[in-house]
């Protein structure tokens, strides 16, 4: 029978885990009296920036955690290493990975220009020349209501397939650290920019507990140093189980969303290979 480990254990509970931590400090809560401070504008600041960087460090770290435990996961290792033996396979053919790029960037502008003229029945070849460029709309000048009408509405898909645009495919994409149905070379977030933009999503969140946290205090009946435990543990437990979520979250996505971008490029140099061979 296989050993599940504390950390697998961990993982397949973390949302039970969550539920206890923010039900234990909603029953604490029970213990105390919010009442304002009477705090400055600048006490307030002063400890609301430390109940800042209190939960933004125990949120970072938990989140580093997840993209941790994600990379050591089975599937992202078979991963990379597909990928990294996909590099070393077109690596005599490197020199024409930009010429196959722009040719790939150019077939999937013209697939999604013909999607939008496709709609109202137009033609790619009538609007785009071979190195797509747009040739020019000719309006209808009849009287015509109805295909007045019809005229706004392909002059309209017109102008859209002219200024349509893609994510460009790059040789280094496809080489290195970092897809949706609109972008086909969508190769996903580098870890870097998922770490970025989980920070930058944050502070908002961060900004409004820290002033709540600020504003507002405690008082017990007997000891007032009691009051202050559990309210500062109360703010701990939000933060551990904010983190807990940010924790999962970065491991499902480095498991899933990380690992799809890597098979996309694998998918993508083989096609490189192909077309190597061919040509």
């Amino acid at each position: 029978m296989k050993r599940v480990s504390f950390t697998e254990l961990f993982y397949k509970n973390s949302g039970y885990i969550i539920v206890l931590l923010v039900s234990l400090a909603y029953i604490a809560s029970s213990l105390i009296m919010i009442s304002k401070t009477g705090k400055s504008v600048s006490e307030i600041l002063s400890t609301g920036i430390i109940s800042m960087v209190v939960g933004t460090l125990i949120n970072g770290v938990l989140s580093g955690i997840g993209i941790s435990r994600g990379e050591a996961d089975d599937k992202i290792i078979s991963a990379s290493q597909e990928h990294a033996r996909a590099v070393e396979e077109i690596l005599p053919y490197l020199d024409r990975l930009g010429e196959y790029c722009e040719r790939e960037n150019q077939r999937a502008l013209m697939q999604l220009r013909t999607k939008i003229l496709a709609c109202y029945g137009m033609r790619y070849t009538d609007y785009f020349d071979s190195d797509g460029v747009c040739l020019g709309y000719t309006e209808y000048k009849g009287k015509d209501k109805a295909l007045r009408q019809r005229d706004r509405q392909r002059r309209r898909a017109y102008n859209q397939a002219c200024k349509a645009k893609i994510k460009p495919l790059i040789p280094s994409a496809l080489t290195s650290d970092g897809g949706n149905e609109r972008e086909p070379f969508d190769l996903g977030r580098s870890k870097r920019e998922y770490r970025n933009s989980k920070n930058a999503g944050d502070i908002l969140l961060r900004i409004i507990m820290a002033i709540v946290f600020g504003y507002f205090g405690v008082s017990l009946a007997g000891e007032v140093n009691f009051a202050l435990i559990i309210w500062n543990t109360l703010q701990i437990v939000m933060y551990i189980a904010g983190g807990i979520i940010q924790m999962y979250n970065s491991y499902m996505w480095i498991v899933d969303d990380y690992r799809q971008g890597i098979i996309k490029k694998i998918d993508i140099l083989a096609s490189f290979k192909l077309y190597v061979k061919n040509n």
